[in-house]
């Protein structure tokens, strides 16, 4: 049988793209996500040339959505009538693809299909550095509080006899940090209660995976059970030296016209505060580079990398083009084609990428994870 995925807080899917990597037998039976754009953005990749659904009246499609929650910006709820009808065709067709299952809060034990492995990277904005720290402690309302709706998920499964085999958590690093570890220490207790092993919490590196981004993240793999699944002690072995060639990452070939729009839609005014971002990240776009953390806003101060650049805006600097920004997070240039004919913004696509998950480090964890079984093969015998 194959590995059955439920992806909650989905975003564009980085999971199942690293399962996909493992050439993996799995299905993903479900999803959770309420941002719009994101929902739309996952189907673009992981659905893209299949075969075209059916289309109802407009009136059927607000009918079906209306069941379920959005937001256009991850933080208020979305007027669904406000919306465009080509912007909800496209909704429908992609949480119907998808097999989304909305807003993590609506989301029942009941309702939840059946599944072997839960992977829940809720939000981080209350825990990160570049957040406002408010946490994520129970009844607080904070956006990373939703990981106590797992909790409340966990529990209504318990009660149905669906729990999933294998559980797996992603955030900041700061979700470790002295502030934030009761909150968690409550939590991991709570799976522990029913009947959970927690493996030890793992802080990883993209650079230690292949790839020359410094994001470093925490997960905590759970199995149910009393046989303990030691990714934390086994994961060493899927590192590799920090040997990198960045231009495999960068596009440089400004002679190609589409890589020189996209270089100019990423380039910068040289106004006073953006002076301030390239004193700060300014480097040389060459075979050496490594980039900072890759944020859902790169025209911030600590940005992940600014380049010189000559484009359409003069001799200036430029920040990581979306193109770029997807192949240093581990995806691969088809997966970033694949979501050109959405024509979103910039902005938008930046907010979609910087909260994604690095591939590389995924597809190494769930090898660990399921080795031998879903079709899962060994690790190569490398380490460059």
């Amino acid at each position: 049988m194959a590995l059955r995925v439920f992806e909650a807080f989905a975003g564009i899917g980085a999971q199942a793209t690293a399962l996909k990597r493992l050439c993996a037998d799995f299905e993903v039976v479900g999803i959770s996500e309420w941002m719009v754009d994101a929902v739309i953005c996952y189907d673009a990749i992981h659905h893209f040339g299949e075969k075209a659904i059916d289309v109802p009246s407009y009136d059927e499609q607000m009918e079906y959505l209306s069941q379920f929650d959005f937001s256009r910006d991850s933080v208020r709820k979305t007027n669904l009538k406000l919306l465009e009808p080509e912007v909800i065709e496209q909704l429908y067709i992609a949480n119907k693809r998808s097999k989304n299952f909305g807003s993590i809060s609506q989301l029942t034990g009941q309702r939840m299909p059946k599944c072997d492995l839960l992977i829940y990277s809720f939000p981080c904005q209350d825990l990160s550095t570049g957040g406002n720290g408010k946490g994520m402690k129970k009844g607080s309302g904070t956006r990373s509080s939703l990981l106590w709706e797992i909790e409340r998920l966990l529990k209504e499964l318990h009660t149905l006899e669906k729990l999933p085999r294998y559980l797996l958590m992603e955030n900041v690093k700061t979700v470790l940090c002295d502030a934030f570890k009761d909150d968690l220490k409550v939590f991991l207790a709570f799976l522990e209660s029913i009947g959970y092993q927690n493996d030890a919490p793992m802080m990883l590196n993209a650079m230690d995976f292949g790839i020359p981004q410094d994001r470093v993240r925490a997960f905590i793999v759970s199995k149910l059970g009393k046989h303990l699944v030691k990714v934390s002690e086994s994961i060493d072995q899927g590192k590799r030296k920090r040997i990198f060639d960045a231009t495999q990452f960068l596009r440089l070939d400004y002679e190609h016209e589409v890589l020189k729009n996209e270089a100019n839609i990423a380039q910068l005014n040289a106004t006073p505060s953006r002076k301030k971002m390239w004193e700060i990240n300014g480097k040389e776009a060459n075979k050496d580079t490594i980039i900072r953390t890759i944020t859902c806003n790169m025209d911030r101060t600590h940005t992940a990398a600014l380049f010189k650049y000559e484009g359409a805006l003069g001799d200036t600097f430029r920040r990581l083009t979306i193109r770029e920004a997807f192949l240093f997070m581990g995806f691969t240039e088809d997966e970033y084609e694949r979501t050109i004919h959405l024509d979103f913004t910039y902005r938008r696509m930046n907010k979609l990428i910087g909260n994604s998950i690095v591939v590389n480090v995924l597809t190494e964890i769930f090898r660990e994870m399921l080795v031998g079984r879903y079709g899962i093969p060994a690790r190569p015998n490398t380490k460059n």
